[in-house]
């Protein structure tokens, strides 16, 4: 009778193993509801410098993970505003040696763009600024601390809402290991 029992849990284990994915039904992580990405309630000035209440007070917020799923060193973060018109991003870097090279990578939707420290960002029609606090840009011989870089995206540019939403950096601070952060989601306009 156990032998019996057996055989049969065994051929349901089989029958289980042999049934083909069911591709339409995505994992729950996938299930899980897009972020709000709020509009603004004044004008973004795109200057490189988050002083404008919104930020703050309004906008998506999202700090970098590593890939061992801690908060990514040097810290990193990603903030979300739009107006109607465009998607205001604001990407925050720390960073103990900042250099014209150090640069995030953003997808939002369908557009995808690399953008330095300086403000110069890969493709046309997005205006971006950048500002840094303490020290200059390619100067190893100070102690700079972070920088900032902000962008406006035309909407016409990214698709419909929700987007996908990818971004990463990597750094190599002064003791010369390079470390790495990233984001990803899914954000609707409010």
């Amino acid at each position: 009778m156990h032998r019996w029992l057996l055989l049969v849990a065994l051929a349901a284990c089989k029958r289980h193993e042999a049934a083909p994915a069911t591709h339409g039904d995505p994992s729950p992580a996938t299930h899980r509801d897009p972020d709000v990405v709020a509009k603004t309630t004044m004008p973004i000035t795109i200057d490189g410098d988050w002083d404008e209440h919104d930020w703050p007070a309004r906008a998506f917020r999202a700090q970098f993970l590593g890939d061992d799923g801690s908060l990514a060193r040097p810290s990193s973060e990603v903030r979300m505003l739009h107006d109607g018109q465009q998607l205001f991003v604001a990407l925050y870097a720390a960073d103990e040696n900042i250099e014209t090279r150090d640069a995030f990578d953003l997808t939002v939707g369908d557009l995808s763009l690399h953008v330095d420290a300086r403000g110069n960002v890969s493709v046309s029609g997005v205006r971006a600024k950048s500002g840094f606090d303490e020290g200059t840009i390619d100067d190893a011989h100070d102690d700079d601390e972070e920088w900032v870089v902000e962008l406006a995206i035309p909407l016409a540019r990214v698709g419909p809402s929700p987007l996908p939403v990818k971004v990463s950096r990597c750094d190599v601070p002064k003791d010369g290991i390079q470390r790495c952060g990233h984001w990803s989601g899914r954000v609707r306009l409010e």
